[in-house]
């Protein structure tokens, strides 16, 4: 299952990485380029297509050569009533479904992390707790919004699990923030 995903993830990442080099080299063409921060943008920019393309595009196949998208599906559920989720995968990690359970749990926070730490990492503008606030609860309610439309599953419990994770990417930020001031500081004193 997870290993589907992944390859899915690097197909995409792969096919979008010569579109991203050539806007990146144009927009920085008359800009200093710093190496470790085009480093950090490509690892942020590999890792948005990653979400993404798992998220946002609709089921699809091809059938006689031709992709045929999966806009309805036959089955959809949509959850609109906070915790109901959650609390049904928090009673099954030790039933029939729990491998479903944990990977929709863990899969909602562990993903979304990196979007709290890369963000104010890339843009100082983006380093206030507000803003981060904001682009927690903005992010999540875009994916679930436009899974409305793709035929995809919608559930109020991911805009929570993915902002709560967002949040978490931002703590960590600050942490490093913190703990990179200190080593610093610290260098500076014992250089006295």
């Amino acid at each position: 299952m997870i290993q589907s995903f992944l390859v899915s993830m690097l197909l995409y990442c792969v096919l979008t990485l010569p579109i991203y080099g050539l806007l990146r080299f144009l927009w920085m063409r008359r800009r200093t380029v710093h190496k470790q921060r085009e480093t950090v943008m490509l690892l942020f920019f590999c890792f948005c297509i990653s979400i993404f393309s798992q998220t946002i595009l609709p089921e699809y196949w091809f059938e006689n050569g031709r992709i045929v998208l999966q806009l309805e599906p036959a089955f959809l559920r949509h959850n609109f009533t906070p915790f109901q989720t959650i609390s049904l995968y928090m009673t099954q990690l030790h039933g029939p479904i729990a491998e479903i359970a944990f990977y929709n749990l863990a899969g909602n926070i562990i993903l979304f992390i990196p979007f709290g730490f890369f963000i104010p990492l890339l843009w100082t503008n983006m380093r206030s707790m507000w803003k981060m606030l904001f682009v927690s609860l903005a992010i999540p309610l875009f994916i679930e919004g436009t899974q409305l439309f793709i035929g995809r599953s919608t559930d109020v419990d991911d805009i929570l699990l993915n902002a709560i994770a967002i949040v978490m990417g931002y703590i960590l930020y600050q942490i490093a923030q913190f703990l990179r001031k200190k080593v610093v500081t610290s260098g500076a004193t014992l250089l006295k």
